[in-house]
């Protein structure tokens, strides 16, 4: 067994990597014509490039899209939103190379003064793949991969849009050993670490385990030390390493952008080295072009994460079918969760500080019993105060003998989403009367005799 530690110290040593440029002599009236040739070569190089990369360039277009002055419109932009999906995997050499380890949607926003946003996308959300059947969103992109060449990606975009009720357009694919050798070749990338980090399950080569130990502080990481921090979720929830992972993606787009790579020639080749096996992606050389231009100076301090949880807040609850653990979104309806997102873009709904966990507030409810069963009302109460909920309320409903538990939203629609997970732990129905209450509730359970079985 190998023992990685990151120790809390200022710096993680980074891979660097040296290009050495020599100055060749010559009378300067030859300086230009040099430096066509050397850019006619270099173009041709980097086309090619781009074209074994999976990157869909074609020949005869390469130098044209290059030097179009014109400009490209890229999808959504003219509605003032582009949405893009991002999916790492593990790759080649790897325990299933082609399943989705990361899943985030970024939806970028065009105005000055819009919001952008990154949706992550946990990896065992149940959905339905048209053509296939049910499956982990994990696994969408082998299944695209499967049917189709390059159709990972399209696919994972369609079924990711539909899960936010987004048009996602465009998709970018890298796998763990690019995702480090890109950092290496930025230089490092700097990443504060909220809490101590302590995985001794880590995946090893030969199917071994390493020890990932990373204290509380600020480094600069390098690229293996950044890929271990993003992917470890032995000791921790799929839900907070989707958080790192979007705080590494913030910290590569930070540091690239203090980078002047249009002066760094060599760096540039040394990138592309890199995104010629481990990349891919739908965007046109054009549409990459307009992309940089558009979000290249994206303030980070703007940008809103989501993370879709389990929590009592979040908007998916875990369950089992045919003996796997999987996640579906309260009410077994994804409408749940594109109705959210539309309010989150519309700014009818504010997020939390986008590195912070989700609010832990309790949902305050009272219960009402609606049989004749002494006591009931009592004992769920006792039972969901232990989940987490804040009962303020016990009494006995007006009406008695009903069979059927009902969840009523008291919240005036602020909370919908805590609502009709309570309703999907209660195995309850939701409520459409509109009611209200003077004890501070934001949502009432009227008891069925149903409850005294669950």
């Amino acid at each position: 067994m190998s023992r990685v530690i990151a120790e809390a110290e200022p710096t993680i040593p980074v891979a660097e990597s040296v290009h050495v440029l020599r100055k060749r002599g010559g009378a300067s009236r030859w300086l230009g014509v040099s430096l066509v040739v050397a850019v006619l070569l270099l173009l041709g190089w980097f086309g090619t490039k781009l074209a074994l990369s999976g990157w869909h360039v074609s020949k005869e277009n390469f130098i044209k899209d290059l030097f179009t002055f014109g400009t490209t419109t890229l999808i959504g932009e003219d509605q003032g939103r582009v949405n893009l999906v991002l999916a790492g995997i593990p790759g080649e050499g790897n325990d299933g190379p082609n399943l989705t380890d990361t899943l985030i949607v970024a939806s970028l926003t065009t105005r000055a003064d819009g919001q952008s946003f990154l949706f992550s996308i946990p990896r065992d959300l149940y959905v339905q793949v048209p053509g296939y059947g049910n499956t982990k969103i994990n696994a969408v992109y082998e299944v695209g991969n499967n049917k189709a060449t390059n159709g990972g990606g399209k696919l994972i975009a369609q079924i990711a849009g539909g899960v936010l009720g987004l048009n996602i357009p465009y998709y970018i694919k890298i796998d763990f050993a690019g995702f480090a050798k890109l950092i290496d070749e930025l230089g490092g990338i700097t990443v504060t670490v909220d809490k101590d980090l302590y995985d001794d399950k880590y995946p090893g080569p030969n199917y071994s385990y390493q020890i990932v130990d990373i204290k509380a502080g600020t480094y600069t990481m390098d690229g293996a030390t950044a890929l271990k921090y993003a992917r470890s979720r032995q000791s921790t929830s799929d839900f907070d390493r989707a958080r790192r992972q979007q705080k590494v993606i913030m910290a590569i787009k930070n540091k690239a952008s203090e980078l002047n790579m249009l002066s760094n020639p060599a760096k540039v080749i040394a990138i592309m080295d890199i995104l010629t096996n481990h990349f891919d992606s739908n965007l046109k050389l054009s549409e990459m072009k307009r992309f940089v231009t558009l979000f290249k100076d994206i303030d980070l301090t703007k940008l809103v994460t989501k993370v879709f949880d389990d929590s009592l807040t979040g908007l998916l609850y875990g369950t089992k079918v045919d003996e796997m653990y999987v996640l579906r979104p309260v009410g077994d309806d994804l409408k749940v969760i594109s109705d959210y997102v539309a309010k989150v873009i519309a700014g009818e709904v504010k997020l939390e500080d986008s590195n912070q966990p989700a609010s832990t507030e309790p949902l305050k409810i009272e219960i009402l019993n609606g049989t004749n069963i002494t006591g009931l009302a009592k004992k769920v109460a006792t039972q969901l105060e232990k989940d987490g909920y804040k009962v303020v309320l016990t009494g006995n409903n007006t009406v008695k003998g009903l069979t059927k538990t009902v969840v009523y939203d008291l919240s005036g629609g602020q909370k919908t989403w805590e609502v009709r997970k309570l309703a999907t732990s209660l195995n309850a129905d939701v409520g459409t009367d509109k009611l209200t209450t003077t004890s501070g509730a934001l949502a009432r359970v009227v008891l069925g005799s149903d409850a005294s079985t669950n």
